[in-house]
């Protein structure tokens, strides 16, 4: 599908992130909720990103027109299924579910506040994304890396969007969240569906969502050499704010 995309110049990047202290901090259930509640932000970010892929190649309303290449078209859409309505924790009372809904719910699971995510929710629905960023109980690290993600959006450049969305999600999250699972002092008896929400989504991005996202922003670039810059600098950036992010998070974790 693609040309060999080198991006081994993020290696020190992705191991200061991989590396990050905050993993080692969450040690309790009250560390754990000020990390869900700073977490969730960047897992609903997550959506627009991918949903601005699904945009410009396989954008919806009628009449239906081709478009753009039917390799990325069917990986955008097979992820937006997957992350939209993907099978729900077991015994749940539906069968399929978002990631953000399952990360919420597993956020209630252990007494995590939610009214704070719910309420910026419907402030972007109703006043808009500029003003909902605005709005009162939003963690300054989330605030912060949200607009980082909609910067990239807002570029419009779909070779940066991809490699925002391939190297500063797809590809980390797998050893991410392998090394949250590693540190984290919270069992799964404890937590059960943080756990298997960090599972599935590790399974999903290491087998199969993390190579194709790859090749779908190598497809992208096609070898351009000024492509590739700007897709390598959308990528350091995502990989930036993310340990900016982090820095926050563990921050407001030492505080408690």
């Amino acid at each position: 599908m693609s040309k060999t995309f080198d991006s081994s110049s993020l290696d020190p990047l992705r191991e200061s992130l991989f590396q990050h202290p905050v993993f080692r901090s969450v040690t309790t259930l009250s560390r754990l909720r000020i990390f869900m509640e700073h977490h969730v932000y960047p897992v609903w970010d997550f959506m627009s990103l991918l949903k601005s892929l699904q945009y410009k190649f396989a954008p919806h309303g009628s009449p239906w027109l081709p478009n753009g290449n039917g390799d990325i078209r069917r990986f955008v859409n097979e992820i937006v299924t997957e992350e939209e309505s993907d099978v729900a924790f077991p015994n749940s009372e539906t069968q399929y579910i978002s990631h953000f809904e399952l990360y919420r719910n597993s956020m209630h699971e252990i007494g995590a506040d939610t009214n704070e995510i719910n309420n910026f929710i419907s402030c972007v629905i109703k006043n808009g994304l500029v003003n909902g960023l605005d709005c009162i109980g939003v963690p300054d690290p989330a605030r912060k890396f949200m607009q980082s993600t909609f910067e990239v959006i807002e570029g419009e450049k779909a070779h940066c969007i991809a490699a925002a969305f391939a190297l500063g999600r797809e590809d980390i999250v797998p050893k991410m969240f392998k090394s949250l699972l590693g540190k984290i002092k919270i069992t799964e008896i404890e937590a059960p569906i943080f756990h298997y929400y960090l599972n599935r989504h590790t399974e999903l991005d290491e087998e199969s969502h993390g190579p194709m996202a790859i090749s779908m922003m190598s497809s992208l670039c096609d070898g351009d050499s000024k492509r590739v810059e700007e897709a390598l600098q959308a990528a350091r950036n995502a990989l930036q704010a993310r340990i900016v992010f982090w820095d926050g998070v563990h921050m407001a974790i030492s505080e408690i």
